[in-house]
């Protein structure tokens, strides 16, 4: 019988790192996977780090892996409200409780833990199966890891990849894209007594703000089932010192969600058009913040082998994952993994025992 306190003891190994984004410091988990890697034989293992952020990438078996298991290191900033400290795992009535228990260091945890007893059972003490691993930083917030790698020889030979977040173990295969843009309005400014002459960058952002909000509510009833509409949102308008003065500065703040199938930067351009025909004849300063495309599973029967009958009910996720990532980079993609997205970034973040031990076989059944 596998040993689920071997399995605990992992993740309580792992919610111990303080791997909060941006304020943690995710080298001295990478550097644990790192050694945990490399004791169950990995191939080759390198550690890489960019923009401060750091990633650990295995490689077990002969020749170029084809498949790629995906998990993030860092976590959210803890939430307020926890009962215990946030890095210290908690048993509980069968759950474990502790801050990335679900996102997702119970599934690094698993993943970990699989390749450990595939390595036990096999002769040499080594993983034999071909299969690569990739622990990644920087999820939470820019994704700069994961885009390093996509952009590297690392990914070349990869064709399908196993993207972990916490899912309920069902297999997700679709989510809508990000596009956020900062608009910036300019005038003189000066006393409101010469506001007839000059231009109003509150105005001309307002005027803008309807003409997108307009566009949000045009599109509401596009795109496929379960993801209808772009969720356009105007979020804000910032701007103006006093009643009595013009300001020389407003700044308008919008997001977008297009569904799968419609290219981000699309959207981001017909957006772009309407807000400056608005605005006119004020000028706009358009800057996009974020444009991470949608994402959809190209082939899911491909992933039976690996996860058999799931691949017969895939979910539709409605967070946005580094799936979409690897499936512009030509690696065909699945999110699969432990926990439940609604215990994600709250306070008392937890993931079933049940579950990670599932996962646990779930990813030794994948090695097999």
């Amino acid at each position: 019988m596998p040993d689920d306190g071997a399995l605990i003891k992992r993740l309580a190994d792992l919610v111990a790192f303080d791997t909060q984004n941006p304020t943690g410091n995710e080298r001295p988990m990478i550097d644990k996977l790192s050694a945990d890697l490399t004791a169950v034989g990995a191939h080759t293992v390198e550690t890489f780090e960019t923009s401060g952020h750091h990633a650990v990438y295995a490689r077990f078996g002969a020749g170029t892996p084809r498949l790629l298991l995906n998990a993030h290191v860092d976590t959210v900033p803890a939430n307020t409200g926890y009962s215990h400290p946030p890095h210290t795992l908690v048993e509980r009535n069968g759950r474990l409780y502790g801050l990335g228990a679900a996102d997702t260091k119970g599934a690094i945890a698993a993943i970990v833990e699989a390749l450990a007893m595939k390595a036990a059972a096999t002769p040499g003490g080594q993983v034999e199966t071909s299969v690569a691993v990739l622990f990644s930083g920087d999820e939470e917030r820019t994704n700069s890891c994961a885009k390093a790698f996509v952009a590297s020889p690392r990914a070349e030979g990869l064709t399908r990849a196993i993207v972990c977040e916490p899912t309920a173990l069902r297999v997700g295969h679709r989510h809508r894209g990000i596009g956020a843009v900062e608009a910036v309005a300019t005038s003189p400014g000066g006393h409101s007594s010469r506001a007839d002459e000059l231009p109003s960058p509150v105005a001309a952002l307002a005027r803008a703000a309807v003409a997108l909000d307009e566009m949000g509510k045009r599109h509401r009833k596009s795109g496929p089932d379960g993801f209808q509409g772009l969720c356009l949102n105007v979020a804000g308008i910032a701007g103006g010192v006093a009643f009595n003065v013009i300001p020389s500065r407003a700044t308008l703040s919008m997001s977008l969600r297009p569904p799968p199938g419609v290219d981000v930067r699309a959207v981001l351009d017909e957006a772009e058009r309407e807000a400056r025909k608005a605005a006119a004849p004020d000028a706009l300063d358009w800057s996009v913040v974020i444009a991470s495309q949608p994402f959809e599973t190209r082939n899911l029967a491909a992933f039976a082998d690996l996860l058999g009958d799931r691949v017969r009910e895939p979910v539709n996720l409605a967070f946005w994952t580094e799936a979409a990532m690897f499936s512009a980079r030509g690696i065909d993609a699945v999110v699969f993994g432990p926990g439940h997205i609604e215990e994600a970034h709250a306070a008392d973040e937890f993931v079933d025992l049940a579950d990670l031990v599932a996962a646990r076989d779930a990813f030794l059944r994948m090695l097999s």
